[in-house]
């Protein structure tokens, strides 16, 4: 019973953030909000026709959510809808656009309070976390430098850059050229754009000075 037992709750001012960001983008770029599915979408670097025919693999959320799955993000959606940072339109598809409320936590950076789903007591494949993605460590921390750098240079939180899911897919794989970099999951065209070559020269100079590094089996 939820009112004996109340859920458990956890910080998830983060990826609220995230969620939140990317509905007012996508908003910002057409002047009307999208449904949940396909922010979500946009969040986990989906790579459907619709995100491709509207530009939406340019946005600068595009692929920030990476690290959890499609349902997490779903139930994120509407806990911000029910806690009123977010508004669902009426009618068969429910557009989401980002209320006053949610544009002061976005701009304020305010903690956000998430409930935990209730977990099926069903057996289920694991999945790794980005913790557990394996990479070359020394790497994976200078590229997230570099992510800290770029970031406080146009003052944006370091996750709109990249998630540090992403940062571990480049550690492990090691691209070394702007076709193998667009190959990582989170990088849609726009960040390949904008930063590529930082991060293929921070992975070059790692290359360069540890070679066991470049012989090890690489994968995207």
């Amino acid at each position: 019973d939820n009112c004996l037992e109340p859920r458990e709750t956890f910080d998830g001012t983060i990826p609220a953030q995230k969620f939140l960001s990317c509905v007012h983008r996508v908003q910002a770029k057409h002047g009307f909000g999208f449904g949940l599915n396909h922010i979500v979408e946009v969040l986990i670097g989906g790579t459907n026709d619709a995100i491709k025919r509207r530009g939406h693999d340019q946005l600068s959320t595009f692929g920030i959510g990476a690290d959890l799955k499609r349902e997490q993000w779903q139930r994120i959606g509407r806990e911000l809808v029910r806690l009123g940072l977010l508004e669902a339109a009426p009618g068969k598809f429910a557009t989401l656009s980002v209320n006053d409320a949610g544009m002061m936590a976005l701009r304020k950076r305010t903690p956000i309070t998430l409930t935990k789903p209730i977990e099926t007591p069903v057996k289920k494949v694991r999945i790794p976390r980005a913790g557990e993605i394996e990479c070359d460590e020394e790497l994976f921390e200078r590229l997230r430098a570099l992510r800290r750098k770029i970031a406080d240079e146009r003052d944006v939180p370091a996750y709109i850059i990249f998630s540090d899911a992403t940062l571990r897919q480049m550690a492990g794989a090691c691209p070394q050229s702007k076709s193998e970099f667009a190959q990582i999951a989170g990088v849609g065209q726009q960040k390949l754009k904008e930063f590529a070559e930082a991060f293929l020269a921070e992975i070059g100079e790692r290359l360069r000075s540890d070679p066991a590094v470049a012989s090890s089996p690489r994968t995207f």
